[in-house]
């Protein structure tokens, strides 16, 4: 920790040098204006929020972009790695095409997908998956085959392995790669934007190149420099996370006090469930893109907004239920923050309402783009999540939390994310919005049904405690069946395209939870059925985003 002044030393030092350097005369100040001529640039822009708009939009596209190279670059390096018959079929084209400079090819993507938003996405995330899968790749193909062996002795299926033996033992690598492709997003975007871009930190540099703008210019590298910095940053933080038992270089062997209390903060957000907000959110994006509306900004703004009152929401709720006695040490479903003593009730409280704020500015800035329909969607979720717990008649306490999450986690997300893209509200969204909001409530369903005797001890009356276990099970195979009845009308009344027959693919998720639900009250039990409904929600929506996605690629094929 003593040595960590020199971090910060040498980039002052730098600046210093170079400030000298042009004060001298060695350098042109015409070619090279000095820090303090940057600096006032700087803020110049920064003031006028010309710089903020260029920033946002570049980091937009980086972070979609990102994902959408990562995420299928992961899943197939995976499958690489333990399934060798895929690894012989496609490691050597992607040895073959990943040499080749991926700006070499924007031209053709240009030419297959036009000068907008898309070609540029596609760029970064063609750049992100090869370096991620082939990581990826060498990662699970680094693992002890002996940890296989063992997970295959204890009963693990292929399916268990997938996720207990080769996803962690393959996260460096992952994380690795993770970081080598972010910063290629980062070169990658930079170059797309020279190429007809208006908006965006390398149509900043290329605009004041032109125009001779020295300043503005080295205000986009600084920029650029600084975004690179945040990146491997925060790419650091994460890997730290999720890879606790992964050495760390010397120096960082002591965490912080910031870094506990991001670390507890994070915790105390309940992260696994944040796959309930991004999924509906991502289904009415990819709706909005199947209606030629698709806006990555806007998107990636509702993902955030979306993200930040959950997390607001879980915070709230752990705060209020510990308040009224429902969370007790034991309790299984809270983080645990405020019985462990890792953070006080009102620091708890405080951080939701700091993630409300930050949920409904963004939201103020979609109404201002979007319009006045957003702003009411924003105050309804606020309210809703704050009195699912709190007050007198918090609607959790009154048997009204299933419906709440079937409204606010389904269709006003859904709908949401459309709206603010394509500015307008469908019934045809409305409807494909219903199969995720049966699944979202079933997850909370399976929630109380563990929950049911401690809830009952505590006064919190949710509808499990009100109609009993019995019908409470019977509630849980009717909110699951109604995901996939819904879908097929929707299928058979041409609301939706026929390849969401995919979703059945879920089936077997679903059977197990039933199954398990109608055999077991013990509450850690319970606790796998929970996981396991989560698991379904979300694949059940990745199934219909991969639908919607097929379902575009063959209109333009055929068109």
């Amino acid at each position: 920790m003593k040595d960590r002044w020199l971090s910060l030393a040498s980039p002052i030092l730098l600046v210093l040098i170079w400030e000298a350097l042009v004060s001298t005369r060695v350098l042109n100040p015409l070619f090279f204006p000095p820090p303090s001529a940057v600096a006032v640039s700087f803020f110049k822009l920064l003031g006028s929020g010309e710089l903020a708009r260029h920033t946002s939009i570049s980091v937009a596209r980086v972070i979609v972009g990102f994902v959408a190279g990562a995420v299928p670059a992961i899943a197939l390096g995976m499958l690489m790695g333990i399934w060798r018959p895929a690894r012989l079929a496609i490691e050597p084209l992607a040895a073959a095409v990943y040499p080749i400079p991926k700006i070499a090819i924007l031209p053709l993507i240009v030419i297959l997908l036009g000068i907008g938003e898309t070609s540029k996405i596609v760029t970064i995330a063609i750049s992100v998956f090869f370096l991620v899968l082939l990581n990826t790749v060498a990662g699970v193909l680094a693992i002890d085959p002996r940890y296989f062996e063992v997970a295959q002795n204890l009963g693990a299926r292929r399916y268990h392995r997938y996720w207990t033996v080769a996803l962690p033992g393959a996260l460096p690598s992952i994380v690795t790669g993770a970081k080598l492709g972010m910063g290629f997003a980062l070169t990658v975007i930079v170059g797309t934007e020279f190429l007809g871009a208006r908006e965006g930190i390398g149509a900043l540099i290329w605009l004041s190149y032109q125009s001779f703008n020295i300043d503005t210019m080295f205000v986009g590298l600084v920029v650029v420099a600084l975004l690179g910095w945040v990146s491997s940053w925060l790419l650091d933080e994460l890997e730290r996370l999720i890879i606790p038992w992964r050495p760390v270089s010397r120096g960082m062997e002591a965490e912080s006090s910031l870094q506990r209390r991001l670390r507890v903060g994070w915790r105390a957000t309940r992260p696994f469930s944040f796959t309930a907000s991004v999924t509906p959110v991502l289904l009415g994006t990819t709706i909005a893109a199947y209606d030629g509306r698709f806006d990555a900004v806007l998107a990636a703004l509702v993902v955030i907004g979306s993200v930040a009152i959950h997390a607001g929401t879980n915070m709230v709720n752990d705060y209020f239920d510990d308040r009224k006695g429902v969370d007790q040490p034991s309790a299984l479903g809270p983080s645990g923050v405020i019985q462990q003593g890792l953070m006080t009730r009102q620091q708890v409280l405080m951080g939701g309402l700091t993630l409300f704020a930050l949920g409904s500015l963004i939201g103020l800035y979609l109404t201002v783009v979007s319009g006045p329909f957003i702003l009411w969607l924003g105050i309804f979720s606020v309210a809703a999540g704050f009195f699912y717990t709190a007050g007198p008649a918090a609607l959790a306490y009154i048997g009204l939390g299933e419906m709440t999450v079937f409204l606010f986690m389904g269709p006003v997300m859904v709908l949401g994310a459309y709206y603010v893209q394509a500015h307008t509200v469908d019934l045809r969204v409305f409807l494909l919005s219903l199969p995720i909001a049966f699944l979202v409530a079933a997850i909370l369903h399976a929630n109380n049904l563990r929950d049911i005797e401690s809830d009952r001890r505590a006064g919190k009356h949710t509808l499990a405690t009100i109609i009993g276990r019995h019908w409470g099970t019977r509630e849980y195979f009717f909110l699951l069946a109604g995901a996939y009845v819904v879908m097929l009308v929707l299928i058979i009344a041409s609301y939706a395209p026929v390849w969401m027959l995919l979703t059945l693919l879920t089936l077997p998720i679903a059977i197990n939870g039933a199954q398990q639900v109608a055999t077991d009250s013990e509450p850690r039990k319970l606790n796998g059925v929970i996981r396991r409904t989560a698991d379904l929600h979300a694949r059940f929506g990745q199934l219909m985003i991969i639908s919607l996605v097929l379902a575009m690629a063959l209109g333009r094929l055929t068109n």
